[in-house]
């Protein structure tokens, strides 16, 4: 049976091109501090309470999905949604692109009761014929320990490679088993889905989706970060979330200009502070 390749946070990131490549999945063992997780957790509780859970087979009526991270979270924009580990997966999985992007930022929450999700493929959101490359890489980081009990993420090693005809068989899929501040990357034609939550408490996570820059995201980022939100961010995390082109001729704005534009624009129509003279 096929294993998930597990590796260290300080030593191993060299590693991710191969594991991906081979078993289209790894982990990153304690990739960041466990105070890191809580601090995310703590900065989108107030939020997750008034989300609504899921309805449905696939979204599940034990799960509470909670968006806005880069806004609601800190914790999240500052540390999590550039982190080394993303940057150097999405560098090599999507290589062949001109761009890559963020794509789709969810705190989760799995509680008790919650049974198997059905094991898919995150490219088929795009609802396209099968790509010939990898289009996505995506990323679900432990906020909480990942248990059998609590519904550690089950996937399908190797199943990126497989032709399209063919299914996983009952006992191909394993858990993502990890500790708190551990991260699990997995590419977008890799079978996975949540598993059966039958322990105690809720099992949360914060899952985000990447995709190359000539492909729509999962999410109206833009929309949800304007311009006079993110003015004040890193200029790398405004272009990430699609502030600039995706490509030589692809994603003008306005004159055939770069989406970037908007943003330096907000910048010099934004009032000064004065020191008061």
């Amino acid at each position: 049976m096929a294993t998930i390749p597990r590796l260290g946070a300080d030593h191993e990131l060299g590693e991710i091109p191969a594991a991906l490549d081979r078993f289209g999945c790894c982990v990153i063992e304690h990739a960041v501090d466990e105070a890191v997780m809580d601090n995310i957790a703590a900065e989108m509780a107030p939020f997750a309470a008034a989300t609504a859970h899921g309805t449905g087979d696939f979204a599940g009526s034990g799960t509470r999905r909670t968006g806005l991270l880069l806004t609601r979270s800190p914790t999240f924009r500052t540390q999590l949604a550039l982190h080394r580990a993303i940057v150097a997966a999405g560098d090599h999985v999507m290589a062949h692109a001109p761009t890559w992007n963020l794509s789709f930022a969810h705190y989760f929450e799995l509680f008790n009761g919650e049974p198997n999700q059905f094991l898919h493929k995150d490219v088929w959101k795009y609802g396209a014929p099968p790509f010939s490359v990898e289009v996505d890489l995506n990323a679900l980081w432990a906020v909480t320990d990942f248990t059998e009990d609590n519904g550690a993420t089950r996937v399908v090693p190797g199943s990126h490679l497989w032709e399209e005809d063919r299914w996983p068989t009952d006992g191909e899929d394993i858990p993502a088993l990890m500790a708190k501040g551990s991260v699990l990357l997995y590419t977008g034609r890799l079978f996975h889905g949540g598993g059966a939550h039958t322990g105690d408490g809720a099992r949360l996570a914060v899952n985000t989706q990447h995709t190359v820059g000539w492909l729509n995201t999962t999410e109206r980022l833009l929309l949800e970060y304007p311009p006079e939100v993110v003015a004040d961010w890193d200029d790398e995390l405004i272009a990430f979330i699609g502030y600039r082109l995706a490509g030589p001729a692809l994603g003008h704005w306005r004159n055939a200009e770069d989406p970037f534009v908007a943003i330096e624009e907000h910048r010099l129509a934004a009032p000064r502070e004065t020191d008061g003279r």
